[in-house]
C-alpha cells in the first residue's frame, strides 16, 4: 500500500535535486505522491488532463527558469511520445521523466507496457535507470536531472511500484 512518508521521500529527492516544478497525471499507485506534491509549499504543482500536455508545460517551465520534474505512469509516458519528440528532444530541453513502471518484475498490472516502455526509451534515446528501492531516489532523481540538463535531453526515472 502506498505511504505518505515514501511519497515525502521522493519529493525530498526531488527538491536536494532542485527541481522546483512538477507537472503530473494522477494513477492510483502515484495518488499520495500527487497529494504530497500538490500540498507542498515550494514546489510548483500542475496537474494535467493528458500527459502530453506536461512536455509543455516543463518546457515552459524550464524557460522560466525552473528545474522540472513531469510525473506519470509508463501508460502517459507511451501517450507523451509525440510532445517529447517533437518539442522536448528536438529542441533540447532538459527534463527528469518520473515514470511508474507499470508491468515489470513482479507487477501483474499492465505486462505490455512493462515489455515495451525500455524498448520506447532506447528509441527516442531517452537515457533512463531503473528506481528499485526507496533509498535510491536522491542519487537517481539528482543524477538524472544533472544527466539531462549535461545532454539538453529528458532523463526517465523507472520507479517500480513496491516503492510506493
Amino acid at each position: 500500500m502506498p505511504t505518505v512518508e515514501n511519497a515525502r521521500a521522493v519529493i525530498q529527492a526531488m527538491k536536494r535535486a532542485g527541481i522546483g516544478l512538477v507537472a503530473s497525471l494522477p494513477d492510483a499507485a502515484l495518488a499520495k505522491l500527487v497529494m504530497e506534491i500538490d500540498a507542498d509549499n515550494e514546489l510548483i504543482h500542475v496537474p494535467l488532463s493528458r500527459e502530453e500536455e506536461g512536455v509543455g508545460v516543463c518546457t515552459g517551465g524550464f524557460f522560466a527558469g525552473k528545474r522540472c520534474a513531469l510525473l506519470m505512469q509508463n501508460a502517459g509516458f507511451l501517450n507523451a511520445c509525440n510532445g517529447l519528440t517533437t518539442t522536448a528532444l528536438q529542441f533540447e530541453i532538459p527534463m527528469v521523466l518520473l515514470i511508474l513502471y507499470a508491468g515489470t518484475r513482479g507487477d501483474m498490472a499492465f505486462p505490455q507496457l512493462g515489455v515495451v516502455t525500455e524498448p520506447v526509451l532506447d528509441a527516442l534515446r531517452i537515457p533512463y535507470y531503473v528506481m528499485e528501492t526507496l533509498d535510491q531516489a536522491p542519487e537517481m532523481i539528482g543524477g538524472a536531472l544533472v544527466q539531462a540538463y549535461n545532454a539538453k535531453r529528458p532523463v526517465a526515472v523507472l520507479m517500480e511500484k513496491a516503492i510506493f
